[in-house]
């Protein structure tokens, strides 16, 4: 293990540092970190032009001896000095090593640096945070001149819940928050004694279950499962914030973010026949939500499907059955698409086809249906054409497509009685 520390000018009184049950007596704080850390093999301490000829530094090096190594740093009055000063923090780090960092007798804007080091060392060298301490001078009990030692490691830890939880609300993968999740939860021999323990690591197994749901459910264009799963997901944070909240802070901090962005789809049975309507429109808002986030083969390929699931509801057909339902559905659809052409060739033959051709508004419908087949189809051939549309084209050619959905939806559709938002109602 290896720590990061820093030293002042200043007159450090002696105290008593208190730290998970030990003490140890001492000017400097850094001089206690191999009594509370005894594995620890190195400290780097960070000392300006100043501390190098100050005393404190010679008093320091008499305490710990060869197991501390100084490292110069500028006073970091200027921007280009903050650069410095943080490339030295990270410089002495190898991937995968454990650090401990130590912000107890750091100045100005370098607690600010350190938790930012700490942050990027994790992310960009694996390392393991063994902890981010400072000693409260200022919380120290004056009768017993004892000082708690505050461990500030959450704080860092806070930073990859705001990562994942922007992935999960930006780009619907959750694999980061779930994995955040479950490395929260108590132990197996903390839960088996302790009920409130047990509750909450239900809870959050029950949650990151949800979102890895969710987060695959997004990938693969599966409305349903994400509707079921944001349902699962909305009941399990409303049931458990009170205890999250006290027990898994970062998770707590941010869970009304993750409700707001996922309920505007939870419906617990979305093949219900009672809501079936409220399923296409939640299916039309995901629509919505997939272009907003550059999804655009999630969002043209539900979008099609949307167009017969939506004939489904209209002609009471079969929604979620596929010859007598869907299938013959689409072939009644193509065939009312080709009679309308000059030169019409039809294939096939349904119950539907009457229907469909019956519709007031069959002259968008097959306009659409149209348009949507073509870049379905230009889409599944990832482009292997003679002439494809190029990616870009072919993205602003599924999202023009959106307003015809939802006027396509105002026409066939009653009013949506839910007021979520999101989508278009």
């Amino acid at each position: 293990m290896k720590a990061l520390t820093f030293l002042g000018i200043n007159n450090y009184a002696e105290t008593i540092y208190v730290y998970q049950g030990k003490e140890y007596p001492t000017r400097f704080f850094a001089a206690a970190l191999p009594h509370f850390f005894p594995q620890l093999e190195e400290i780097l301490l960070f000392v300006t032009p100043q501390v190098q000829e100050h005393a404190n530094l010679k008093a320091l090096q008499e305490s710990l001896g060869e197991r501390l190594r100084p490292a110069p740093i500028p006073e970091g009055h200027t921007q280009e000095d903050l650069w410095t000063i943080f490339d030295a923090l990270t410089a002495q780090i190898q991937p995968g090593e454990q650090v401990l960092f130590d912000i107890t007798n750091s100045f100005r804007s370098l607690p600010f640096l350190v938790f930012l080091a700490a942050a990027f060392l994790r992310s960009a060298r694996q390392i393991q945070v063994a902890g981010v301490l400072y000693g409260a001078w200022d919380a120290r009990n004056t009768e017993t001149n004892r000082t708690p030692v505050f461990d500030l490691t959450p704080f860092v830890t806070l930073l990859d819940w705001l990562t994942a939880t922007n992935r999960f609300v930006e780009t619907g993968d959750g694999h980061a928050l779930a994995s955040l999740l479950q490395a929260g939860m108590p132990s197996g021999p903390q839960m088996g004694r302790d009920l409130q323990a047990r509750a909450l690591g239900k809870n959050l197994e029950s949650a990151a279950d949800a979102i890895r749901s969710i987060s695959l459910a997004v990938r693969l264009a599966r409305p349903l499962e994400i509707m079921q799963s944001a349902a699962q997901l909305d009941a399990t944070i409303q049931q458990a914030l009170p205890v999250i909240q006290k027990t898994a802070r970062p998770f707590g901090l941010l869970a009304s973010q993750i409700v707001d962005e996922y309920s505007q789809f939870a419906l617990e049975d979305p093949t219900e026949s009672t809501s079936q309507v409220e399923s296409l429109y939640s299916q039309l808002e995901l629509i919505h939500w997939y272009l907003e986030r550059r999804h655009v083969i999630q969002a043209a390929t539900l979008a099609r499907e949307w167009v017969i699931s939506l004939l489904a509801w209209r002609l009471n057909a079969p929604m979620f059955e596929l010859e007598n339902g869907r299938d013959a559905l689409e072939k009644a659809l193509n065939t009312v698409v080709e009679k309308r052409k000059p030169d019409p060739k039809p294939k096939y033959r349904s119950p539907y086809e009457k229907p469909i051709a019956d519709l007031p508004e069959v002259d968008q419908l097959c306009a659409l249906w149209n348009r949507l087949r073509d870049i379905r189809n230009d889409i599944a051939h990832c482009g292997m054409r003679i002439s494809p549309r190029n990616a870009n084209l072919l993205k602003q050619k599924v999202e023009l497509l959106f307003p015809e959905l939802a006027e396509l939806a105002r026409q066939l559709l009653p009013p949506r009685m839910s007021a979520k938002t999101g989508g278009q109602s």
